[in-house]
């Protein structure tokens, strides 16, 4: 009798009035007002196809959808529909964000409710949920799917598990201060699993890295000091000269110091002012032995200290703008005691990084506490021992 009373009330006669004469909107309202969900959801689907765009149609469907209640067919009809504009909308926009991919889970979940479980499982796999996409392949009968998909998530769980280690591994060389490791274990990390994240880390790790045989400690209050492990050492005006110097007697690449195995030596580089080592002009090469002063120019003296042989050059400058700036230079692979410029460590040149040590006490390299091993310095960090700050910079 309910079936007949629906059949037969005005809001069905008004629907069935309204289907006729092509107005789904006005019979979509009066078939759910008479409580005939097949009509409801009916014309909330022909909604849909008539929509305009794309949020009509998803619009129509989700009261197509709401309208099924807990009628199976019904709602296995509207949500295979709905989960197929939600596709076609998440295609359409691209799949970028979480928010995206979650809106692309939902279309493949309304997919199996709607038994489309092919196309469910090629949603599922274009947010890499292999897993689902697996289950749903093997619902929809398609073994080979479900052994492409099941194949593709065990090589995914393996570059997550080698990039998971090799981040692992990046973290524990970055507090260990091992920085062309921490490098290489986050490159690897990235070669198994890429990461907008992880590539910005390592990109500003390369940028700050000390490779060229040349670093600049700068205690804070006091004195910069210059350690350098280059075969030819320039001292002059330009910028990129070892020791930069600001006197106006100075030329650009005033004089170079030759590094050899067996000691140094210094030669004017073609200056104005000459080169002079007891008021004598420099021709040729000149050792550097024992200690002593070189005068570049009439405006700035460096006076020198040989320690050891071969030994470490110590240099100092005694006179002009740049006065109480020191210069140490060494070798590859040579431990330095920084000890009389000032600075209570070691440091040595390995492949043209810096690596710093203190042999007792440790220190503060940023935030991590090191104990008697050495650091691989890089530029912007901040060294702390006592009551002295440093800073690096190359």
């Amino acid at each position: 009798m309910g079936f007949l009373r629906r059949m037969f009330s005005p809001d069905h006669r008004a629907a069935r009035a309204a289907e006729a004469a092509g107005d789904p909107d006005a019979a979509a309202t009066h078939y759910g007002l008479a409580g005939d969900r097949e009509g409801a959801v009916r014309m909330h689907l022909a909604r849909a196809a008539r929509a305009p765009d794309r949020a009509g149609e998803i619009a129509a469907l989700r009261d197509a959808l709401h309208w099924a209640g807990d009628e199976a067919p019904l709602v296995a009809q509207a949500s295979a529909a709905l989960g197929r504009a939600l596709v076609a909308k998440a295609k359409a926009e691209g799949i970028a964000t979480a928010r995206d991919r979650e809106r692309v889970r939902e279309a493949a979940t309304l997919l199996v409710a709607g038994g489309a479980f092919r196309e469910a499982g090629d949603a599922f796999q274009a947010i890499d949920d292999l897993a689902a996409a697996a289950q749903a392949f093997s619902d929809a009968g398609l073994i080979d799917r479900v052994e492409r998909a099941l194949g593709e998530d065990e090589l995914r769980a393996t570059a997550e598990k080698t990039a998971r280690d090799a981040f692992a591994d990046y973290e524990l060389h970055r507090r260990l201060g091992r920085r062309s490791q921490a490098k290489a274990a986050l490159a690897a990390s990235l070669a198994a699993e890429p990461s907008d994240d992880r590539q910005r880390v390592l990109d500003a790790l390369a940028a700050d890295l000390i490779s060229g045989g040349r670093v600049e400690l700068r205690p804070r209050g006091l004195d910069p000091v210059i350690v350098t492990a280059r075969p030819l050492v320039a001292l002059g005006r330009d910028a990129v000269c070892d020791l930069p110097l600001r006197a106006g007697g100075v030329s650009r690449r005033h004089a170079e110091i030759e590094v050899s195995a067996t000691g140094f030596t210094i030669g004017d580089g073609g200056s104005r002012n000459g080169t002079l080592i007891g008021g004598l002009p420099v021709a040729g090469k000149m050792p550097l032995v024992g200690a002593g002063a070189v005068e570049l120019g009439e405006d700035c003296k460096v006076e020198y200290e040989l320690h050891g042989s071969p030994g470490v050059l110590f240099l100092r400058i005694a006179t002009g703008l740049d006065r109480g700036r020191r210069l140490v230079v060494t070798r590859p692979g040579q431990r330095v005691d920084l000890t009389a410029t000032g600075l209570a460590c070691e440091l040595v040149f390995e492949a043209g990084a810096p690596w710093l040590g203190r042999p007792a006490g440790g220190f503060q390299l940023g935030a991590d506490r090191i104990g008697t091993g050495a650091v691989q310095l890089i530029v912007g960090d901040v060294l702390t021992w006592d009551d002295l700050t440093i800073d690096v910079a190359a």
